[in-house]
């Protein structure tokens, strides 16, 4: 297995690392100033608690970085705490540190911004339609970046189980209309898996 996650999430607030991570953090990201805090979301979520060890005098609690499925269990709680999503990851796939996929998000949208404004006579442009390549069994990018931003994605993976799971975790949402996975795989070039 192969969990990444930031180290913004594993440090604790007012070390050295964290306030370098929170300087690399984009200004509008929720975990720039405020990192996760782990007894909090432990208070909530009964499978994330069993990771979380108590903190000592003076120091927030922290996680029990030891076990594999403690990553998994960060993620799945501040989306759903955080964020109102839903989401399950199979056994052997990429785990997303949350914090720096806010990043990459707000920093597109910042790109995004610097495109000339409508006139007053011209309509708005419709939310972006996003290209995810590679979207892996989180599906991580649509789904934060349809609950943040109200944008739409076409999310694309070569793997078949992980675009699986990555329509499980849209279909979890309600959000099939914003979002659509397509296999891509099935050699030939890709496309030949066609599904939507």
């Amino acid at each position: 297995r192969y969990f990444f996650l930031s180290m913004a999430q594993a440090a604790p607030h007012g070390t050295h690392l964290a306030q370098r991570s929170a300087r690399l953090m984009h200004p509008r990201n929720p975990y720039k100033d405020q990192p996760p805090d782990f007894a909090a979301l432990a208070r909530f979520d009964p499978d994330f608690a069993r990771h979380v060890r108590p903190g000592r005098p003076g120091g927030g609690a922290s996680l029990d970085w030891s076990a594999p499925d403690a990553a998994v269990a960060l993620t799945r709680a501040l989306l759903w705490q955080h964020f109102g999503l839903r989401w399950r990851l199979p056994a052997g796939h990429l785990c997303p540190p949350v914090p720096s996929r806010i990043n990459y998000l707000l920093w597109l949208e910042d790109l995004l911004r610097l495109r000339p404004s409508p006139r007053a006579d011209e309509q708005a442009p419709p939310p972006p339609l996003v290209l995810d390549i590679g979207t892996g069994a989180s599906a991580i990018y649509p789904l934060l970046g349809s609950a943040l931003l109200g944008w739409r994605f076409i999310a694309s993976e070569i793997d078949e189980a992980a675009a699986e799971a990555a329509r499980a975790n849209v279909a979890l949402n309600g959000l099939d209309d914003e979002i659509c996975v397509r296999f891509t795989g099935g050699g030939g070039g890709g496309g030949e898996g066609g599904g939507e």
